[in-house]
């Protein structure tokens, strides 16, 4: 529309998962759904996890605690059970209320399908990639080779480098933690020499890297949905949020990973110290 703004919202005419006119919006519709997901993904992992301990044999068998069933639950089996449970509390709510038809609703089911297929695909693509490197002896090979030649403290920053292009490449976190985290764990035992602390800082590494293009990649499904909800420009939202996703994936390497892996201090003072660099920043450069 003419005036519009580079960031302005995206006038035209309703989508196909937008309200009809006059439909009521309730909150209930929303949170329901989503509470739904939450509860039944972790009941479904509690209740598998639960039963696979105590199948155990008495000799190998750990002690029940909540890291013991956690680690021994199918979290993707109750991630699909939780998301049916979510879809059929959402088609009942909308049916009991009249917001929608039968028809409509299995509709617009049908279009949220195709909006997540893409991001789906890229996450199938990411775990047969992991598998396959697993099978080949990426790991171990890379465990060997560099186990003399690669610095000790810079393990974490290049894990979370490797995320960050990863992750804005592919737009998925759960994708490029397919990949990277079946290579951080048998580098982090050889450099680290079995040290807990160094496995957990390179793996935090993964995580935090794995999450930056989750929030700014053009192609992520997180970018693609905010855009979608907001009717907002996707090259405006990309503009607006990188510079931040920048300052928290700079703040975190040059503040964190870095002279935690050199020994300078902790990881409670590096988060102290990245939180007032970025306030620094803010303050400097403004938001």
């Amino acid at each position: 529309a003419e005036g519009q703004g580079e960031g302005a919202v995206a006038e035209g005419g309703p989508g196909p998962l937008d309200p009809k006119a006059g439909t009521p919006l309730r909150a209930v519709n929303a949170l329901l759904p989503f509470g739904t997901i939450v509860l039944a993904t972790f009941g479904g992992m509690l209740a598998d996890g639960a039963a696979k301990v105590r199948s155990l044999p008495d000799a190998s068998r750990p002690p029940l605690s909540l890291v013991s069933i956690l680690s021994h639950s199918d979290s993707i089996t109750a991630l699909i059970w939780a998301s049916a449970a979510g879809w059929l509390s959402a088609l009942g709510l909308v049916l009991a209320q009249g917001a929608l038809a039968l028809d409509e609703a299995m509709a617009a089911w049908a279009e949220g399908l195709k909006e997540v297929l893409e991001p789906m695909l890229v996450l199938l693509l990411a775990w047969a990639l992991g598998a396959v490197i697993a099978d080949v002896g990426t790991a171990t090979f890379l465990a060997r080779s560099l186990r003399e030649g690669l610095p000790r403290w810079s393990l974490p920053p290049i894990v979370a480098l490797l995320s960050h292009a990863i992750s804005f490449a592919s737009g998925s976190s759960f994708g490029t933690m397919g990949i990277v985290l079946p290579l951080v764990g048998p580098l982090a035992q050889a450099l680290g020499g079995g040290s807990r602390e160094y496995l957990l800082h390179c793996i935090g590494s993964c995580l935090g890297g794995a999450t930056f293009g989750n929030i700014c990649s053009p192609i992520s499904d997180t970018t693609i949905l905010t855009v979608l909800a907001t009717r907002c420009d996707l090259q405006a939202h990309v503009a607006t949020i990188t510079p931040y996703a920048l300052l928290a994936a700079a703040t975190a390497l040059l503040f964190g990973s870095v002279p935690v892996g050199l020994g300078l201090y902790g990881p409670l003072a590096a988060l102290a110290v990245g939180v007032a660099a970025m306030g620094a920043a803010i303050a400097v450069f403004g938001t």
